[in-house]
This record gives C-alpha cells, sequence and structure tokens, in this order.
C-alpha cells in the first residue's frame, strides 16, 4: 500500500469522525466528566506532573483506578484551550478518527486485502454503540487505550513479519502496549491478541510465542509496581462500587457466571443490531440470572461466544479474517465480560469500544463476501446499513450535549433504573426546584432505598425545607450505608452547625477535611472551631488549606472573625472589607455577635 493511499485513507477517517460525530462538539461536560471539570488543580501546569502519582479519582482511591495518561490529556486540554468543552470534543473526535485510520492499517497488514480493510475500518468508525465512548469526554481513556494498543499491534507485526524477531520494533511495541495501559488498565491483557492471531496465522513454536510474551513482562512490572505504589492495598482487586451500580459484585458466582453470559448476549447484539442503546444498565435495568432456564438471552449469549470460540479454533477459519475477528474480541472483551473482572458498572457500551474492533473485521469479511459474488447488492447492502449506523450516532450524539439531555434518556431507555432518576433530581435541586427534586427521589426509593446517594439527596431535600430532624436521620443513613463517602460527613455537618450543635460539626468535619480539603468543608470547619472558641485552630486550618483563597469573601469572614476574637485587631481589620457595603461599626458588631 503506498504512502499516498494511506495518507489520503487517514484524511478521509479523521474528516468522517467529524461528519458523524461534529454535532458533539457544543456539548456540556456530563456526567463523570464533573469529576475532572471542577477540578481547579488541572489547570495549572503543576498537574501534567502531579497526575501520575496519583489515583484516577484521588478523593476515592478505593476504586483502585490509575490512568495517568488519560487525566494528563485533559489537564492538556486544560491548559491549551481553557475550561470551554471545545477542545475536549474536537481531541476525541480526532483520536476516534486516528483509530478508524488504525483500524483500516491493521487489517491491511493482517491481510493484504484492501477491501476487506475499507470495509472493517467502515465498519468500525460506523458502529452507533461507540457513540458513549466519543461524545462522553470522559470515555478518552478508551480512545487513548485503543490508539497505543492497535499502535503496539501494528509494530508486534513487523517485528515479526520475517524468520527473524526485530527485537527493536517489539520493544517499541512494548513502550505503546505500556502507554496504552496507562491510559486504562484493563488494556494490560491485549497482547494476548497479537501472540494469539500470530500464531493462528504463523503455527509458530510454543517457543517462539513464548520469547515474545516475555518481552511485555519487563514493561508490565514497571506498571504494576507503579501502580502498586499510587494505589498501596488498592491496587489488585480493589473495588466499592455501589449495589445498584454493579450488584454483580453482591452475588454468588453462578449468578455472577450467568448473568455474564447475558451481558455478552447485549455487548454483541447491540454492537451489531443498535436498539435501545443507553447511558446505564444499572440495578435494576439489566436484571441478574440465577436460573439460566428462565432467560433466553443467556443461551443467546453462550450461542453468540461459542460461535467465536469455534471460528477461532477450526482448521479452515482460524487463521482467515474470521478467526482473527474472534480471537480479538475475545481476547480484549475478556477483561470486560464480567467473567474474569466483576469490579465497576457491570455493563458500560464505551467498554465494547476495542473489542468491536474483532466484530468489525467479521462482518468486514462478510461484507467482502458479498462483494465477490455480486458488487451491486453489496454496496447497496453496505450504503444502507452506514445510512442506518450513521443517523443513530448523529441522533443519539444528541444525548451526550448536556445533563439534562443525558439524564432524560436514561429515565426513558431504564425507567427502572435510580440512576436517572438521582441525576435528574441533582438538577432540580441545583436550580431550587425543591418538589420537582422530590418527585425524582420518591421514583428512586420506590426502585431500591439502601443507597448512599439516595439518602444524602433526601437529607439535603429535609434540609432545604427546614426539617432538620429528617436530614440529620437520613445523612446518618448515608453514613451507615457507606461509611467511606466523604459527601454525607460534610452534609450532616451542615446540618450540626445549622441547629448549633458545633462539637458534632467538628466531629463529622474532622477527617473529610485532613483527607479531602474542599473549600466549603474547611470554612464550615474552621466556623465550628470559632463557634467552640478555638481561634487559633480555627485560623491554622484556614492558613493551612486555602491560603490561596484569601480574597473568598468567606475565608476572609473566618479569618477576620478569629482575629477579632483574639482581639488582634489589626490583624482582623485587614479581611473587614470581605463586606465592603457596610459601615465599620456595623462589620464590628457582626464580628462580636458572632
Amino acid at each position: 500500500m503506498s504512502k499516498k493511499l494511506a495518507g489520503w485513507y487517514l484524511i478521509g477517517s479523521i474528516g468522517l469522525s467529524f461528519l458523524l460525530y461534529g454535532n458533539t462538539i457544543g456539548g456540556d461536560f456530563v456526567y463523570d466528566d464533573q469529576f475532572y471539570s471542577k477540578r481547579q488543580d488541572l489547570r495549572q501546569a503543576r498537574a501534567l506532573v502531579s497526575v501520575w502519582d496519583e489515583p484516577l479519582l484521588p478523593q476515592h482511591r478505593e476504586a483502585g483506578l490509575y490512568r495517568p495518561l488519560m487525566v494528563f490529556s485533559l489537564a492538556l486540554n486544560f491548559i491549551l484551550f481553557g475550561p470551554s468543552t471545545v477542545s475536549f470534543h474536537i481531541l476525541n473526535i480526532i483520536i476516534n478518527g486516528l483509530n478508524v485510520f488504525l483500524v483500516f492499517l491493521l487489517t491491511w497488514r493482517l491481510f493484504k486485502r484492501k477491501n476487506l480493510a475499507i470495509f472493517a475500518s467502515l465498519i468500525f468508525a460506523f458502529w452507533p454503540i461507540h457513540t458513549e465512548a466519543v461524545a462522553f469526554i470522559k470515555s478518552r481513556d478508551e480512545l487513548l487505550a485503543m490508539f497505543f494498543i492497535v499502535l503496539a499491534w501494528l509494530f508486534f507485526i513487523k517485528g515479526t513479519e520475517n524468520p527473524a524477531i526485530k527485537w527493536r520494533k517489539i520493544f517499541i511495541s512494548s513502550l505503546f502496549f505500556i502507554t496504552g495501559v496507562l491510559s486504562k488498565e484493563l488494556s494490560i491483557i491485549s497482547p494476548l491478541a497479537f501472540l494469539g492471531v500470530f500464531w493462528l496465522q504463523s503455527a509458530a513454536f510454543p517457543s517462539r510465542i513464548a520469547r515474545l510474551a516475555l518481552a511485555y513482562l519487563p514493561a508490565s512490572l514497571i506498571y504494576l509496581a507503579v501502580r502498586y505504589q499510587v494505589l498501596g492495598k488498592s491496587a489488585f482487586g480493589s473495588d466499592d462500587a455501589y449495589f445498584v451500580i454493579n450488584p454483580l459484585g453482591y452475588v454468588d458466582y453462578w449468578t455472577r457466571f450467568w448473568t455474564a453470559f447475558k451481558i455478552a448476549f447485549i455487548y454483541i447484539g447491540k454492537t451489531i443490531v443498535p436498539i435501545n442503546l443507553s447511558a446505564t444498565y444499572n440495578y435494576n435495568h439489566l436484571s441478574l440470572v440465577s436460573n439460566p432456564f428462565g432467560s433466553i438471552m443467556v443461551w443467546l449469549g453462550i450461542l453468540f461466544l461459542s460461535g467465536l470460540i469455534f471460528l477461532a479454533i477450526y482448521r479452515k477459519t482460524r487463521s482467515s479474517p474470521l478467526g482473527v475477528g474472534a480471537v480479538t474480541f475475545l481476547v480484549t472483551y475478556a477483561a470486560i465480560s464480567k467473567f474474569i473482572f466483576k469490579a465497576g458498572d457491570i455493563l458500560g457500551e464505551r467498554w465494547i469500544y476495542l473489542p468491536s474492533l474483532g466484530l468489525a473485521i467479521i462482518l468486514g469479511y462478510g461484507l467482502t463476501w458479498v462483494h465477490k459474488k455480486n458488487k451491486w447488492l453489496a454496496g447497496i447492502a453496505t450504503l444502507f446499513l452506514l445510512i442506518y449506523y450513521g443517523s443513530v450516532i448523529i441522533s443519539r450524539n444528541r444525548v451526550w450535549q448536556s445533563n439534562e439531555k443525558l439524564y432524560s434518556s436514561m429515565i426513558k431507555t431504564a425507567p427502572n433504573s435510580i440512576q436517572g432518576h438521582l441525576n435528574m433530581a441533582d438538577i432540580y435541586l441545583d436550580r431550587d426546584q425543591i418538589e420537582e427534586a422530590r418527585n425524582e427521589t420518591e421514583l428512586a426509593f420506590a426502585i431500591y432505598k439502601d443507597h448512599a446517594p439516595l439518602m444524602n439527596l433526601i437529607g439535603t431535600i429535609a434540609y432545604k425545607d427546614g426539617n432538620y430532624d429528617l436530614s440529620e436521620t437520613a445523612f446518618l443513613k448515608a453514613i451507615e450505608l457507606r461509611p467511606k463517602l466523604p459527601i454525607s460527613y460534610s452534609n450532616v455537618a451542615k446540618v450540626y452547625y445549622k441547629t448549633g450543635h458545633y462539637e458534632e460539626a467538628e466531629t463529622a468535619l474532622r477527617n473529610v477535611v485532613y483527607l479531602y480539603p474542599k473549600a466549603e468543608d474547611v470554612i464550615l470547619y474552621a466556623l465550628s472551631l470559632a463557634k467552640l472558641q478555638r481561634y487559633q485552630e480555627s485560623i491554622d486550618i484556614i492558613n493551612r488549606y486555602l491560603s490561596h483563597e484569601l480574597k473568598n469573601s468567606q475565608v476572609r469572614f473566618v479569618l477576620a472573625v478569629n482575629y477579632y476574637k483574639l482581639n488582634r485587631l489589626a490583624e482582623a481589620r485587614k479581611y473587614f472589607d470581605w463586606i465592603t457595603t457596610k459601615s465599620e461599626a456595623e462589620k464590628i458588631l457582626i464580628l462580636r455577635d458572632f
């Protein structure tokens, strides 16, 4: 294949990505994007260094997630282009276009068949299930992981295409591989796809396969060591997902086993036939299966996976695009299948992004077979398929344009799941639409009540109603359900402070402030200390955590109060400008009566 043809296909792939996903560019930060959009530290140059030594969610180490390259890319977006979402969406679209090109290049390198490479890359580009991976800014981890893993595979092919292994190419492959893992940890399983396909196509001796496999070991061990240093005991096997997020983490092995086949059917089925795509499959939208004879989806999942395994091992198909596609899917899918790992959400459409490469190769092969028999039929079939897929993508992109559209979609596509109702209630609370928030909360409570975020919502609504007894009860219930959730302690502390129980407020906030020093919690903690006449401690807390926020009127008020109470009037006077419209006498009265 000429460089000119490759260059044109690269440009075409990126252009096609913009054609399909261009209407995401004006979209907001939605859902989990807030974990990054609200982090002011990611807008500072020092973040480009600090992200390599912290969990994906610094406030939630127990989740066991470490994806520094993805967070690095988000920080770079903020630093270079500012807080607008436009650059984030554009970069996601570009990476997706590059991945479409890499699918073309990989398929060409594996089979040297241009038609197959074109069909496979087109199918990959038009899979509607990819919408979440591209339109959802946070899902850049999926895009980056695939980008680097396919690059690693291409260098692996270059290193093994001759009888003598080119170890320099394999070394470069291992570097791209670990870069993919730094984008998303589950990519660590991907070299098995390289090795499996290589064995199918070359029938290499086991000793040669073993030597190649060992080439990826040093990078993997270095990554695991760094991961352990950053995450500690949460580095391996840690997962504290809520029951409603992933009920599989709370059931017996056989229920998880049979449900995994149902999940496989949903992934494969919705990749090929994109019906009722959804942003949530949480409890109880995707019901669990304890008895396989009561679910046709389980048996269809068994049939689909068995068919792929057959294609991968059958002598006449295993080295063909059918077998290679099957191996590619099976290996990369294993990490998200719930057969091996049960962590995270029960199912996420964005997760099928890399595994769908294998399905694209298989379907692309089917279209090339039809093309051989009848070019017109193949052309018409492909055109109609792509028009249908494209229309679904462009329509579904709109779902990810704002939180309100996304959560409304969750409620519509998964009415039995509490996630949409909870998230919509949050929106209503932000707008002070209390009755609407209460209605959504009641709907969520009817689905599943023992959920800490739900209790926090109930408590917040009660607090706004002035019902402090109910508010305290709900927040304490949230703490009982999830003792390590910081927001619950912050919330109950507000109730205690409001009702004059300052010792209880100080106790509730003590650990939260030291572990997760959010400005509002630090201010309330300092105010509680001041109410307890622990003025110097209050000053010290402000200086320790909010010395960079001295222009904040609340911070200035706390400092003014403490210095005034300590009779250090000259220092208190520095902060009197926290209320610019009041006279000096009025300010003094306010401080005295605090």
